[in-house]
C-alpha cells in the first residue's frame, strides 16, 4: 500500500516536471525566434547602410527590410508592453476617481 502511494507521488512530480519544462522550452523558443529575426535585422541595418552616415539616418531599402525583421522580433513581446502601460493607466485613472483634490 506504501508503495502505491509513493508511485502516486511520483507520477504527480513527473507531470508538473513535465509542464514545468513545457512552459520553460516554449519560452525558450520565443527568444530564439525573437533573437534570431532581430539579429537578422541588425545586420540589414548595419550592411545595407551609407557609407560616413549614421545607421537609420538615411535609409536605404534593405534598412527598410531591417526594420521589419526587428519589428516582427518584438511582436511576441509587445503584450507585456501593453500590460504594463495599461495597469499604469488604469492606476492613474483609479487615484484620480478617488483622489480629494
Amino acid at each position: 500500500m506504501v508503495k502505491s502511494s509513493t508511485n502516486n507521488y511520483m507520477s504527480t512530480f513527473s507531470h508538473v516536471f513535465a509542464g514545468v519544462l513545457g512552459g520553460l522550452s516554449a519560452f525558450a523558443a520565443i527568444g530564439l525566434f525573437s533573437a534570431i529575426f532581430f539579429g537578422i535585422g541588425y545586420y540589414l541595418i548595419i550592411h545595407y547602410n551609407k557609407k560616413n552616415t549614421k545607421p537609420l539616418e538615411e535609409l536605404q531599402f534593405g534598412q527598410y527590410i531591417g526594420i521589419l525583421f526587428c519589428i516582427i522580433a518584438c511582436l511576441p513581446w509587445l503584450q507585456y508592453f501593453f500590460m504594463g502601460f495599461l495597469y499604469n493607466a488604469g492606476d492613474y485613472a483609479f487615484d484620480s476617481l478617488f483622489s480629494s483634490e
